[in-house]
């Protein structure tokens, strides 16, 4: 029965330790993917990025990756989408190599999502690529049999798949190469290739002019890889900050024992937490928090030190930080956890008119949307802001205190 069923007991093997991977070893990246993103349920958001090449990939990632703020469904949505593309190459396999076993065709089926999962551990690489290459492999699979209704539709796909999929729409043409088996259809085969290759360089070179990105950027894939990397921050970064989400200070203490922290956001967020356990005071906690421009060296850090001025009643900073969130995101999106942010700042500052505009952005999506509704009823009526065990006294620090300055 084993020997029988050894391709779906591998498949299912593969699976879980993808999820056990994503879920259980690395769940910081999951965090960090959706923390680092807006989807928004508006037709504009979706124009937006269809009106750029792989902009549909890009569409249906980000959908995914909103998902992702639990930790157990986005390392369960990583494994299906995963999966799913060592199924379809393992299809695409038979058909290139009928004449090899399964039992060599089936572990290199596993090749590309194991090669998928090893880029994905690095947040510059998006849910863009996966996605890209399951629409490439679908759109390859339902293809005639036939070769010249074959190579016909081809013609029709590649310029289709350029703009929903991006460049990795080239594996359509490199798919007919398979023909070259046969001695008399080498010719025919090696010139239809190159006309579809030409095909989709004219298509690249064609949308260089109608999109404000390099033509290197583009044939790389604009949304597949961050075209400024290294933004978003360094992996002990990711771990403290998911402890700081958790607010689990004894975890964060225990490992800044075992490790002194280099980023000198992980240290600040190490002192907080040894002041919610009273291992320090107050001012301690005050006096090593100087310099906040040599504290924001990317974008999670920013995000950590957004929640650790708040956690001290500095609602300016903690603005501030959010802001650089912002304009820490490579794909220019947007983050919903730093527009929660800007939105707590804004109703503990007064500025209730800014609060509403993010809140309107935020009634747009979907797991924030309930937050967001409540955050209305403040900003609409301010004087129930005292009442709220969080807000109500930082408001009123707020009010007694000066500004104080962001350097």
């Amino acid at each position: 029965m084993m020997k029988k069923n050894w391709k779906l007991y591998l498949t299912a093997l593969f699976g879980i330790a993808v999820f056990c991977f994503w879920g259980y070893v690395w769940p910081e990246v999951i965090l960090a993917r959706e923390s680092f993103q807006l989807f928004l349920y508006q037709d504009d958001y979706l124009m937006e990025r269809l009106a750029f090449p792989d902009g549909m990939a890009r569409y249906v990632g980000e959908f995914l990756v909103q998902f992702f703020r639990f930790v157990t469904l986005g390392a369960l949505l990583s494994a299906i989408l995963l999966v799913a593309i060592q199924q379809l190459f393992g299809v695409l396999l038979k058909r290139v190599l009928p004449a090899v076993s399964e039992k060599i065709l089936f572990p290199v089926s596993f090749l590309p999502s194991v090669v998928l999962c090893y880029l994905l551990c690095d947040l510059d690489f998006s849910m863009t690529l996966p996605v890209g290459l399951l629409f490439t492999l679908v759109l390859i699979l339902l293809l005639p049999h036939r070769k010249m209704p074959a190579f016909i539709v081809s013609c029709l796909l590649v310029p289709i798949g350029y703009w929903l999929a991006g460049p990795i729409i080239v594996l359509l043409p490199l798919y007919h190469l398979r023909m070259l088996s046969i001695p008399r259809e080498r010719i025919a085969v090696v010139a239809q290739t190159s006309g579809m290759g030409l095909l989709l360089l004219a298509c690249i070179i064609f949308s260089s002019y109608f999109v404000p990105y390099s033509l290197e950027n583009i044939f790389k894939g604009l949304d597949y890889q961050m075209i400024q990397r290294g933004k978003f921050g360094t992996d002990e970064e990711m771990v403290y900050d998911r402890l700081l989400r958790m607010k689990d200070w004894n975890e964060i203490v225990r490992r800044s024992n075992e490790q002194e922290p280099q980023s000198l956001a992980c240290k600040n967020v190490v002192r907080l937490a040894k002041y919610y356990l009273k291992q320090i005071s107050g001012d301690e906690l005050k006096e090593n928090l100087l310099h906040t421009y040599e504290v924001l060296t990317s974008g999670m850090a920013a995000m950590m030190m957004s929640d650790v001025y708040l956690h001290m009643g500095f609602p300016n900073i903690s603005q501030r930080a959010a802001f650089e969130v912002l304009e820490s995101t490579s794909n220019y999106n947007m983050s919903g956890r730093e527009l929660s942010r800007l939105v707590e700042t804004a109703l503990i500052t007064g500025q209730y008119e800014v609060a509403l505009k993010y809140i309107s952005l935020l009634e747009s999506t979907l797991f924030y949307r309930n937050w967001a509704k409540q955050m209305r009823e403040l900003a609409a009526h301010p004087e129930t802001i005292k009442r709220v065990p969080f807000y109500g006294p930082l408001q009123d620090i707020y009010g007694q205190t000066v500004d104080v300055n962001f350097f």
